[in-house]
C-alpha cells in the first residue's frame, strides 16, 4: 500500500502524473495544431504545475432497514441516500482530481448525525453493534454478501466488487470493556480494510460519480445511526478540472 511504502508511493505519483497527461494531451494537441512537440511540452508543464499531494476523500452514508441500495455523495453538491452532509466527511473539491490507488470501506456507530467522536471498524464488533442482530447484519448481510458498484455520468465503470474484500477481523479483538483482559481491536489505519484500485480510478470533481453499496435484501434490523464510510486514497491534483 502506498501509505506505508515510499518507493511504491513515488512510483504511484509518477503514474498519477502520466494518467493526468494522457487525459489532457488531446486538448493540448488541438490547441497547438501543427506543433505536436510543443503540445507535449506544454501538457507536461501544465501537469507538473498542479499542486500535487497524497490525499484522500471520505464519504459517508447512513444504513437503514428500508433500502438495499446506499448511495454516497462524492462532491459537496451531490446528495447521498441519507440526504445529509455529515460533519466527518471530506468530499472531493469540484476543481480537483483524485487519482485513486486504493479504497477502503469502514463502519461506525455515532450517537447522532452530528457526532464526530466515533471509531471506524472493518467488521461488526458485537460490543459496538450490540442491538439485536446488528453485528450479524453487518458481518453477514453487508460485508459478506453485498457488493460495490460505481457509475460516472451514467457509464458503469465498476460493475461489481464484493464487500467481502474489505472484511477484516483482527487477531486481537475486544471481548468486554477495555482493560487488561480485553484490549481494543487491533487495526492499522493505513492498511486494514483497504483494497487496490488498478487501473487507477480517476475521481474528477466536475463529473457525476455515483458510488453505491448494493445488498441482496434490506437489512433485517434497525441499525440506529450506523454509517458506512468509503475512503479513497491516492494523489490529489488541485485545480485540474480545466486548463488554467
Amino acid at each position: 500500500m502506498t501509505n506505508t511504502d515510499n518507493l511504491a508511493a513515488r512510483e504511484g505519483y509518477r503514474q498519477a502524473q502520466q494518467v493526468l497527461f494522457d487525459a489532457w494531451i488531446d486538448d493540448f494537441m488541438r490547441a497547438n495544431a501543427g506543433n505536436p512537440m510543443a503540445a507535449v511540452d506544454k501538457c507536461w508543464d501544465w501537469v507538473k504545475k498542479r499542486k500535487w499531494s497524497q490525499g484522500e476523500i471520505r464519504v459517508e452514508v447512513e444504513l437503514n432497514n428500508a433500502n438495499n441500495i446506499f448511495t454516497f455523495g462524492m462532491t459537496p453538491t451531490q446528495a447521498n441516500s441519507s440526504n445529509v452532509l455529515f460533519p466527518t466527511e471530506e468530499r472531493l473539491n469540484l476543481q480537483d482530481t483524485l487519482i485513486a490507488s486504493e479504497h477502503g470501506l469502514y463502519f461506525g456507530k455515532p450517537t447522532s448525525r452530528l457526532d464526530t467522536n466515533f471509531e471506524l471498524f472493518t467488521h461488526g464488533n458485537p460490543l459496538v453493534w450490540n442491538g439485536a442482530g446488528q453485528a450479524a447484519a453487518l458481518n453477514g448481510e453487508v460485508l459478506s454478501n453485498g457488493h460495490f458498484t460505481m457509475k460516472v455520468n451514467g457509464d458503469v465503470i465498476i460493475p461489481y466488487r464484493g464487500l467481502f474484500n474489505h472484511k477484516y477481523v483482527p487477531q486481537t479483538q475486544q471481548t468486554a470493556a477495555f482493560g487488561a483482559g480485553s484490549p481494543f481491536d487491533q487495526i492499522r489505519g493505513a492498511e486494514d480494510g483497504q483494497i487496490t484500485d488498478e487501473p487507477n480510478v480517476w475521481l474528477i470533481g466536475s463529473k457525476g460519480y455515483v458510488p453505491q453499496l448494493v445488498l441482496k435484501n434490506t437489512i433485517t434490523v434497525d441499525m440506529g445511526f450506523t454509517r458506512a464510510i468509503l475512503i479513497y486514497r491516492g494523489w490529489n491534483a488541485q485545480n485540474s478540472t480545466s486548463i488554467n
